[in-house]
């Protein structure tokens, strides 16, 4: 079984799905469940003391007998699960920043492997930076950032929908647009890390963690922003070989 960990329970999952009817049309053994609240609720529910995390599937047990005691999750224990992936925002709109950002950093290094403690892909500034694209392919998306002021939830999610080329969401049941998003993000990724607009070397060029480090080091610290990243393309890069997302374009 593989249980995938979202944020929110309202957009996350209806994209997935679409992401699996694309990707994984034959799989039957996916667990979806959202924990409904920001990485940083998220954190402070994983802390059982100074020296280690709580399980993670316990966290979203009792996070959901409070709302939603009839979830799936209630079927399964962390064993059940030959794989863990997560998925959440970077939310630095309000708050201490620093505080934040070591959060983030000791989430990355305990998220790092799907099939140990699980893995943790991040959006930036949020997962609806997946619209945040004119038409594919989108030969500017290297450039495009979003300062910590306009970065909060409604003010984005406004500026995204009205910056995309398309209407809604249709182009995302496009297996030819996703492959264009994908190439999008990671040579964007490897930007960062590696200075190469192009795709990696080797995968470990943009790990989650180079890739948040390089956020840091080029755009937050000096100049309180991000690069807009979505966890999706990042994901299905990780998680299928590169040739999967040819296109004969960028």
């Amino acid at each position: 079984m593989i249980l995938f960990i979202f944020e929110g329970e309202k957009y996350e999952p209806p994209l997935y799905e679409g992401i699996k009817s694309l990707f994984f049309p034959r799989s039957k053994d996916q667990v979806l469940c959202s924990f409904c609240s920001s990485i940083y609720t998220f954190y402070k529910r994983l802390k059982n003391d100074f020296e280690g995390f709580a399980d993670v599937v316990d966290v979203l047990k009792l996070e959901k007998e409070k709302i939603d005691p009839e979830n799936e999750i209630f079927k399964y224990k962390s064993s059940d699960f030959e794989s863990i992936y997560l998925f959440f925002d970077y939310d630095f709109y309000r708050g201490d920043l620093d505080n934040k950002n070591l959060q983030i950093m000791e989430l990355l290094e305990y998220f790092n492997e799907e099939t140990e403690n699980g893995k943790l892909f991040i959006s930036y500034p949020m997962i609806e930076s997946i619209q945040y694209t004119k038409e594919l392919p989108d030969e500017q998306f290297h450039n495009y950032t979003v300062l910590r002021e306009n970065s909060n939830g409604d003010n984005f999610k406004k500026t995204a929908r009205q910056f995309c080329h398309y209407n809604g969401y249709a182009y995302l049941k496009d297996a030819t647009n996703w492959k264009h998003l994908v190439k999008q993000n990671v040579f964007k990724a490897n930007l960062l890390t590696k200075n190469n607009l192009s795709w990696p070397e080797q995968k470990d060029d943009i790990e989650q963690m180079p890739v948040f480090e390089a956020q840091l080091r080029k755009h937050i610290i000096p100049n309180n922003e991000v690069a807009i990243l979505n966890a999706f393309p990042m994901f299905l890069y990780y998680y299928f070989p590169k040739e999967h997302f040819q296109t004969d374009k960028y």
